[in-house]
């Protein structure tokens, strides 16, 4: 029997509210750590290097967080990653040395990645056939919306001040609750197929390849976007109502990305997609140089924000287009392994850039690697013909923390069937 929407939301809404704390808690972080580490006058470079660790962390718990989970059991492992990252959140404020932060980001990385994991396992125990769409809808909306409110919470209080780690950290601890007071069993993370990146490669340079862009554009822009907007004269609201309306563009862009992607060669969508990165951080660099008003440098945010999250998963729908149904969830592992790999290494090349030659260098950097790829993704539809649109699976907007939630893709055969062989 069909659930409707109110059913299959009150099913799921106590793991929705747990996501929601974390997600906005570490959203605040983001957000904090650069603009400290700013007014404290730290090289840009050097803040590149320790925004960037938090993707290596992201890496490492992709890797081995569900080790951890299997070995000591869901609630135990949340409870552990959710702790620490707490606990790790308030030493920032203890322990303001560069070497220490670096740590603190890899943990902060790794612990994410094991709470999102252990969240979105039990999502998917929660969603039928019928349902996983919805629910994945329905936490897709959580995490954008949680990323854009905890930017915006750095108004709350001084950067300077302790408030805001207490506040970020407060708000990791009380995701605790909800997961704590559930009553459902534990989810197979076991059952897992594996598939080596090169196979993956040989099935899809592009979308390989856009995985680690992808990265670089995401992972560079969330790391240094702020100390960017700061460097271009914006105050700490400004620069914070920036960075969240790049992410409401990325939330807006899904739906109208979704039907050019399931209508049209994906790879051309995606080269559109690209070159949109690259003509908004054009424009920006006018708008900055010129002085035009704040309101013209948001409209061109959005845009940014629309453009650049929709990269990732046009890769997975393009990556996807080229394998058996079963090798999905092994496949968008190995994309987000590269894609956390490309965001590790994104934000340490445009802080030396920055370092380098300024602040103009962030839109010299986004643009050319966002244009560059476009060509390159051009050229492969000049020699490859694209999958016929029956053979092709339905674009779906995906989170680029852990390929669990790829369990909730309504693209997966949880039972093994349909799985067709691809050309």
């Amino acid at each position: 029997m069909t659930q409707n929407v109110r059913e299959v939301l009150s099913s799921v809404k106590s793991l929705l509210v747990g996501t929601a704390a974390f997600t906005i808690g570490n959203s605040l972080l983001g957000v904090v750590l650069p603009l400290r580490m700013e007014a404290a006058g730290y090289p840009v470079a050097l803040t590149g290097a320790i925004m960037a660790a938090y993707y290596f962390g992201l890496a490492l718990g992709g890797w081995r967080g569900k080790r951890v989970i299997l070995r000591i059991g869901h609630i135990r492992a949340f409870a552990v990653f959710a702790a620490l990252t707490a606990a790790t959140t308030l030493a920032y404020a203890s322990f303001f040395d560069p070497a220490a932060w670096l740590i603190f980001r890899i943990v902060n990385g790794f612990c994410i990645a094991g709470m999102t994991a252990t969240i979105e396992s039990w999502l998917n125990t929660r969603s039928s056939n019928q349902t996983r769409g919805r629910v994945l809808g329905f936490y897709m909306l959580t995490f954008y919306l949680a990323i854009a409110s905890g930017q915006t919470m750095v108004n709350l209080a001084d950067v300077g001040g302790p408030d805001l780690f207490m506040l970020a950290a407060g708000l990791i601890g009380l995701a605790l609750i909800p997961v704590a007071m559930t009553r459902l069993g534990e989810p197979n993370l076991s059952d897992s197929r594996v598939l080596k990146v090169w196979d993956l490669y040989a099935a899809s340079q592009v979308g390989v390849i856009g995985a680690a862009v992808a990265g670089l554009m995401v992972g560079s822009f969330y790391a240094l976007g702020v100390v960017f907007a700061r460097r271009i004269g914006l105050s700490v609201s400004e620069a914070a109502m920036f960075m969240s309306v790049v992410v409401l563009g990325g939330l807006a862009a899904q739906v109208p990305m979704g039907m050019l992607a399931d209508r049209f060669d994906r790879r051309i969508v995606m080269a559109g997609a690209l070159l949109a990165v690259g003509a908004a951080w054009m424009a920006l660099a006018g708008f900055v140089a010129s002085g035009l008003p704040l309101i013209a440098l948001l409209i061109v945010a959005l845009a940014f924000g629309g453009a650049m999250s929709s990269v990732y998963p046009l890769c997975v729908a393009q990556t996807f287009d080229r394998l058996e149904r079963q090798y999905y969830i092994a496949a968008a592992g190995r994309l987000l392994m590269v894609y956390s790999i490309g965001a590790t290494i994104g934000p340490v090349l445009a802080a030396a850039l920055m370092a380098v030659y300024g602040p103009s260098s962030f839109f010299l950097f986004e643009s050319t690697v966002a244009i560059l790829y476009a060509m390159f993704v051009l050229y492969q539809v000049s020699r490859k013909p694209c999958v016929p649109a029956d053979q092709r699976e339905p674009y779906v907007t995906l989170p680029d923390v852990t390929s669990v939630a790829m369990a909730l893709d309504p693209r997966t055969d949880p039972e093994g069937e349909g799985a067709r062989a691809r050309d």
